[in-house]
């Protein structure tokens, strides 16, 4: 049994991160989302949002999906990548990077990315919020990813739209729900906590900077098509099954050398972006006879890509290789992956002639 003082200490630590959390997803006061874990059966609760909610959710008990929109205001907003491709959340935060904008990148509940951005204490104006979110995804090609919240104000509806909120508890050890490692994307950020307790906040002043900068409140509608149009070779980055440009290019043109590790890393990939294992081995068996090894070696057989295609699905590998020189040999600078790297090191200032 435990002791009073050990009880007390853990109530404070939970309180403590009840704190946090609610720093951080903020929204309206009385009511929220749910979700049946059996089911996947949504439904709204007309019930105020107190401790107890947020403690449930935290420990896997019941789940809390937040409605942002407060009025016109938003304390923080959440860009909905539906796909297995983390190369898309990269490419959004690298792009954000370029607007000195933080983002941090949560795995969501079944499949897919979200990237939330927070703002101020007292929140900012929703509609600035999404337009500098909108413009962030036209600039790499994906103008019709949603955004939430979905709505500007709640000008004529009650609610707008709940979104399920990060750090579920029955979900955590599974590796859902949680927020990536801003300096690896690959892989989880060890204190999900310490994150939270230290995110980079905007401020209404960074936004009104971005819109000025880009004209947003200016520009015509088909000014932004035009926009779009002009950067639809970022989709290139992410096409072909979802794989970045140096496995793309491993992919079509066979390697030299590391032929194991290639194998490896390629099936990763193919895995993580949902090609079965037949499909992923069959590819891989064909990518082999590309290869073009020197200093006398051989084929990699269909024994050995069979071996680490096996390997690669048996297990829940998140990295991405880039480090490995079997990879690095192909690095691309189009990869949205290099592109959040170096994005800190050079971020451009709006408005600047």
């Amino acid at each position: 049994m435990l002791s009073g003082k050990l009880m007390e200490t853990i109530n404070r630590h939970t309180q403590e991160k009840i704190r946090i959390f609610k720093r951080c997803f903020t929204g309206l006061e009385n009511v929220y989302g749910t979700y049946d874990i059996t089911t996947g059966r949504v439904r709204q609760v007309k019930e105020p949002v107190t401790d107890t909610v947020i403690r449930n959710h935290l420990t896997g008990r019941q789940s809390y999906g937040v409605y942002l929109l407060r009025g016109e205001i938003t304390s923080a907003l959440a860009v909905d990548f539906d796909q297995n491709d983390l190369s898309l959340p990269v490419a959004f935060a690298a792009e954000a990077n370029r607007y000195d904008v933080s983002t941090y990148i949560e795995t969501s509940k079944s499949k897919g990315y979200h990237v939330w951005m927070f703002f101020e204490k007292g929140g900012v104006l929703a509609r600035k919020a999404r337009l500098v979110a909108q413009k962030i995804l036209a600039d790499m090609g994906k103008p019709q990813t949603e955004v939430f919240p979905k709505q500007d104000s709640l000008s004529g509806i009650s609610y707008g739209n709940f979104i399920n909120a990060p750090l579920f508890g029955r979900l955590v050890p599974k590796g859902r729900t949680v927020f990536l490692n801003p300096a690896d994307p690959a892989e989880i950020y060890p204190d999900q906590w310490e994150l939270l307790q230290n995110v980079r906040r905007i401020t209404e002043g960074r936004l009104d900077a971005i819109m000025e900068g880009c004209r947003l409140d200016k520009q015509a509608p088909g000014d932004e098509k035009s926009e779009q149009n002009s950067r639809s070779d970022s989709d290139k980055a992410t096409s072909s099954f979802g794989l970045p440009p140096c496995g793309r290019r491993m992919l079509a043109e066979g390697v030299e050398s590391y032929q194991r590790v290639s194998c490896f890393r390629l099936a990763v990939h193919l895995k993580r972006n949902g090609l079965p294992f037949d499909l992923a081995l069959a590819a891989l068996q064909a990518w082999a006879k590309k290869n073009h090894p020197v200093d006398g070696k051989g084929i990699i057989t269909d024994q050995e890509v069979e071996y680490q295609t096996k390997s690669a699905f048996e297990n829940s590998y998140r990295s991405m290789g880039c480090e490995e020189p079997a990879v690095a040999a192909y690095c691309d600078t189009n990869c949205p992956l290099y592109a959040y790297k170096t994005a800190k090191q050079s971020v451009c200032r709006i408005g600047d002639k």
